[in-house]
């Protein structure tokens, strides 16, 4: 491929396991970088896509973030961004009350105990928890429910920031049972493009992006040739 990706992370331990892989895989042409998002700005370059599906949402600023891999985009260019639901992390929200409430360390000992408070409980919003992948090892729990700083937003709130930014949003990335049920509740032509219905249908069904919002945004312009 002529493709030339840059793969950027904060963790060297990060970057190893990934160099390592994409040895493994014989790719030639992903090169690696250790940075800070948030001085991006001075890379001096520019990509036709950028994908940032799992991280705005650890940093201080979210926005800020997002803000500036978006001055690295090239016009016509796109990007795929994940951010976690305010709506779809309500579980979570609760066990990371419960974890303060208890003083739970982010230690193997204290995740174990969490756990089993949580697979436990009487309040079914907490118990939803314990129904998920990441809840029965310890370091994906330790990422789910210790993680040291988390945002979660709305899609007011993103569509406030689209327009703000003149981006163009071309999309949830959801299995196909969810658009099909969105599509049978909103059957207009280009419904699947309005955030405004899509935030009636997760009021509606909040557990729709328990995960985190997928989607993906261009920017304006014409595409390089």
């Amino acid at each position: 491929t002529s493709a030339r990706i840059l793969a950027v992370d904060l963790s060297l331990a990060s970057l190893s396991y990934a160099k390592r892989m994409a040895d493994r895989a014989g790719l030639s042409n992903v090169e690696f970088a250790q940075a800070d998002i948030m001085k991006l700005g001075a890379l001096g370059r520019q990509f036709d896509f950028i994908d940032a599906s799992g991280v705005l949402h650890h940093l201080a600023d979210p926005w800020e973030g997002w803000r500036i891999l978006l001055s690295l985009l090239r016009p016509g260019g796109a990007m795929q961004v994940g951010l976690y639901s305010e709506l779809g992390r309500r579980g979570i929200v609760a066990a990371r009350a419960l974890i303060a409430e208890r003083g739970y360390r982010a230690v193997a000992d204290d995740i174990r105990r969490c756990r089993a408070d949580i697979a436990a409980a009487e309040d079914p919003l907490l118990k939803s928890v314990s129904r998920g992948e990441d809840f029965f090892t310890i370091g994906e729990c330790r990422d789910l429910l210790f993680h040291v700083q988390e945002h979660r937003v709305t899609l007011p709130a993103i569509k406030s920031f689209l327009a703000e930014n003149d981006l163009e949003f071309r999309g949830f990335i959801l299995d196909a049972l969810t658009h099909h049920r969105f599509a049978t509740r909103f059957p207009q032509s280009g419904a699947g493009f309005d955030l405004d219905r899509w935030h009636a249908f997760e009021t509606d069904a909040p557990d729709t992006f328990a995960g985190m919002y997928q989607f993906s945004v261009r920017k304006p312009g014409a595409p390089r040739q």
